[in-house]
């Protein structure tokens, strides 16, 4: 249901002087039934969309009666003809336009009623999109998050064991250092109870080398 039939539902009145039989008279609310229009799951149109006309299509709008919908009432209330005369003369000119072509008021508040639900439902579809798009990127968000926690703390855990290892290594390289000079030291006490501190090939002070 369109906005039209719903204030008709509500209890507002529209009255019109030009209904196809020629009397003046209230227009029913289901004379706006825009369930005509299909109710769309998904559109093509990009949300961005700056033509109303590309969704009026895609929503199968039918043309207006000889051409004479709400578009072409704004035609002819901004035409440049019309556009210094007083209000009530420019409506006037709209009536008997749409007198000439044949086409009554209703019909053309019928037409703007389509396009009305049109828009609405477009939009109707685009929030859906816009919400799942969001949901999609939320969820998307979080497993990132997650990954990248997840990459961290291994990479932390990679760097915490090279630490380990560096110093794990610097501590043996230590102890071999110090044996050195253990072995080092004895090899010359041995050799000293056969030569000569010049003769020694492990000369005095080599303990404290490295």
């Amino acid at each position: 249901m369109s906005r039209v039939a719903d204030l008709l539902g509500r209890g507002v009145r529209i009255t019109v002087g030009d209904l196809p039989d020629g009397a003046a008279g209230e227009v029913a609310a289901d004379f706006f039934d825009t369930g005509e229009l299909r109710s769309p799951l998904r559109s093509e149109l990009p949300l961005d969309v700056q033509d109303f006309q590309a969704v009026y299509a895609e929503a199968d709008v039918p043309a207006p009666l000889r051409g004479y919908g709400i578009d072409r009432m704004v035609e002819i209330l901004e035409s440049r003809r019309l556009a210094s005369l007083p209000r009530e003369v420019r409506i006037a000119a709209v009536m008997a336009s749409l007198e000439a072509a044949s086409v009554s008021l209703p019909q053309v508040l019928k037409d703007a009623a389509l396009r009305e639900r049109a828009v609405e439902g477009f939009v109707a579809v685009k929030e859906r999109e816009v919400e799942a798009l969001r949901q999609r990127n939320e969820a998307r968000v979080a497993a990132l998050r997650e990954e990248i926690e997840t990459y961290v703390g291994e990479k932390n855990s990679e760097i915490d064991g090279l630490k380990r290892a560096n110093d794990s290594a610097g501590s043996a390289f230590s102890q071999l250092q110090l044996r050195k000079r253990q072995e080092e030291e004895r090899l010359r006490e041995v050799l000293a109870h056969f030569v000569g501190d010049s003769e020694n090939p492990v000369p005095r002070g080599s303990k404290n080398t490295g």
